[in-house]
């Protein structure tokens, strides 16, 4: 019981991500290049009344996440995630009105079929971090926070790099928010605070790179590497980072292999990138 709620509500919690991504996306693409990495870009788009609707759905997705992720572990609850595509989906047919073809179902089954076999296949929960999976995270969040600075300084602000540092700051987010989890069972009030704003600083980053991702590069190339990467790498690297690991590991794989497939060719559909702010 406790599996098939973490599910459903990591399904609510990438229907919100998706309405998120959506809106602000949207934004984002009307924004000057010039703000590309910059605080500027963010400071543009709070003024703007559909970014501010998209960051309230991320905003309320965020605690659905937690509770998912508090209830199964985050090899399940992440590539769940991938549900968001076939919202984005159903927005591009219905209110875009763009065609869906076989490229688009077969996306769908795979999401299906790889959230199914990661039911019977991914641990039931995320279980306790290791000493060296809990300094890993921490060290990913020292490493990810100041990502935008650090590119803009760079002068890294292509859609691939951004691409990719907005989906790896967004896994973070999920391993971050299950230590999270972990400290509110432990009842440890400095490491809420401390793994509370970890999620906080990542989820900045995060978002600038992905705004940036998103305004610098078509959607049907940067869509499948954020959303790829948020599904699948906290998934793939927790049974490295925490003392428990899948009880059928061939299958588990395979199923993180399968909703790989589906988020190329769901993010990579016109439908999906348009729904994505990408008309």
């Amino acid at each position: 019981m406790r599996i098939a709620v973490a599910v459903l509500l990591a399904f609510a919690t990438a229907t919100l991500y998706a309405l998120s991504t959506s809106l602000q996306a949207l934004e984002a693409r009307r924004t000057p290049a010039s703000t590309a990495l910059r605080a500027s870009l963010l400071a543009r788009l709070v003024r703007r009344p559909l970014w501010l609707a998209g960051t309230a759905a991320g905003g309320v997705a965020w605690p659905l996440q937690a509770a998912a992720l508090a209830l199964g572990s985050v090899a399940l609850v992440q590539p769940a995630l991938g549900f968001g595509l076939v919202v984005l989906l159903v927005l591009g047919v219905t209110v875009l009105h763009e065609h869906v073809g076989a490229r688009e179902g077969l996306g769908v089954a795979a999401i299906a079929a790889a959230v199914g076999v990661l039911g019977w296949a991914a641990p039931t929960e995320t279980g306790g971090y290791t000493h060296a999976g809990t300094w890993i995270v921490g060290a990913g969040i020292v490493a990810l926070a100041p990502a935008p600075l650090l590119l803009r300084r760079a002068g890294r602000s292509g859609g691939l790099v951004t691409s990719l540092v907005a989906g790896a700051g967004w896994a973070w987010v999920a391993l971050a928010t299950s230590l999270f989890d972990q400290s509110l069972a432990d009842r440890s009030l400095p490491w809420i605070v401390a793994w509370g704003a970890g999620v906080a600083v990542v989820s900045w980053g995060a978002l600038i790179t992905e705004m940036t991702a998103l305004q610098t590069w078509p959607a049907t190339r940067a869509i499948p590497i954020a959303f790829g990467l948020e599904m699948l790498l906290p998934a793939a690297v927790a049974p490295l980072l925490t003392r428990t690991s899948p009880p059928h590991p061939f299958a588990f794989a395979a199923a993180l292999v399968l909703a790989a497939a589906a988020a190329v060719l769901l993010g990579g559909s016109r439908a999906v990138a348009h729904a994505a702010g990408g008309a």
